[in-house]
């Protein structure tokens, strides 16, 4: 389809990401993400389904008014909205398909470009494992093995984040912008919202971890709780111990498992299927990578609650906070045992 042929105005602004404009779309020509709309003009049959199934103005025939947005909390003044303000921005580069996107976007990863990630990440992972069983780091010293353990860890994450950036490089933007770490272009309402909603899945997330505990422990399961000091035999139970737990623990591994499992494979994910879909395949992926087979239903839960997240907010860091403060019950309970 012709550039002159482009029916639609499209205004990601207004977006709620119900998903009812891509099951409208029978070509699969349409994507929504965290903050933009993509239309592959190539696929699509301008049959205006879509238009039709949005009700908040987002997608509209062009030229037409689009539906007004009665909600406050779309963060715009109710009443009539011409689709031709969404219109800047609709011609497009050659080669390049079009799509309607905020200062926030994000590009879109590809299949390739997750599953590569995925592949290096569990080839590290068990590099990660093999060196840190050694018999060259059992037979060194208490200190120097935390030490040790400490490094091989902080170069574990080194080489994820060395492929992020990578892959970020390749695409031309940097860090932030490719991964939705900034805030300055979210508003404060917004981000007082994200905060509220971090506390409410993590006492949602907490609490179904604990029933499970529980339930798994009434039928006879057995679960390895003893796991929970494996923090403190890996960095010892000392206050540095604690420093290279919470430093761990709770800021790096959350950021960059965020990154991985929510920014590049859910995105990916999400562009080739549904969002559900992707929200829930890249909750299981992060579930089977931490390899403990008990532990999988509740990590697949905290999964789909950051995969949430990162879909319906303006930024990744709302799941990187439910992450790490997830992680700091492990980590304090892990070091009040010992005392």
């Amino acid at each position: 389809m012709g550039p002159a042929r482009m029916p639609l105005s499209l205004d990601a602004s207004r977006c709620d990401r119900c998903g009812r404009c891509v099951s409208a779309c029978g070509p699969r020509a349409l994507r929504i993400g965290p903050s933009y709309i993509y239309v592959d003009w190539d696929s699509c049959d301008g049959c205006l389904e879509c238009a039709k199934a949005c009700d908040r103005g987002a997608i509209a025939k062009r030229g037409m008014q689009a539906t007004p947005i009665e909600s406050a909390d779309r963060g715009r003044r109710s009443g009539e909205f011409r689709s031709e303000r969404s219109e800047r921005g609709l011609s497009r580069p050659e080669g390049r398909p079009l799509s309607t996107c905020t200062a926030t976007s994000a590009p879109e990863w590809t299949l390739l470009e997750a599953w590569a990630l995925l592949a290096v990440l569990f080839a590290a992972f068990l590099g990660k494992d093999a060196v840190m069983t050694s018999e060259a780091v059992r037979e060194l010293s208490r200190v120097a093995q935390v030490f040790a353990r400490a490094g091989v860890l902080f170069g574990f994450y080194a080489v994820q984040a060395a492929l992020l950036w990578a892959l970020a490089w390749r695409r031309g933007v940097s860090v932030f912008d490719a991964y939705r770490l900034r805030v300055a272009d979210v508003p404060w309402r917004a981000r007082f919202s994200s905060a509220g909603l971090v506390v409410g899945l993590l006492v949602i997330v907490r609490l179904g971890a604990w029933g499970y505990g529980a339930l798994v422990q009434e039928l006879g399961w057995d679960p390895p709780v003893r796991e929970l000091a494996d923090l403190t035999e890996v960095f010892g139970p000392t206050v540095w111990g604690l420093l290279l737990s919470v430093a761990l623990v709770v800021i790096v591994a959350p950021v960059v498992e965020e990154v991985v499992f929510r920014g590049v494979l859910q995105g990916a994910f999400a562009r080739e299927w549904d969002w559900r879909i992707a929200v829930a395949l890249s909750a299981a992926l992060f579930a089977l990578y931490h390899l403990i087979p008990w532990l999988f239903v509740p990590l697949f839960a905290l999964g789909v609650a950051c995969g949430w997240l990162a879909h319906t907010r303006q930024s990744l860091l709302p799941a990187i906070s439910l992450h790490g403060v997830y992680n700091v019950l492990p980590v304090v309970i892990a070091f009040w045992m010992v005392r």
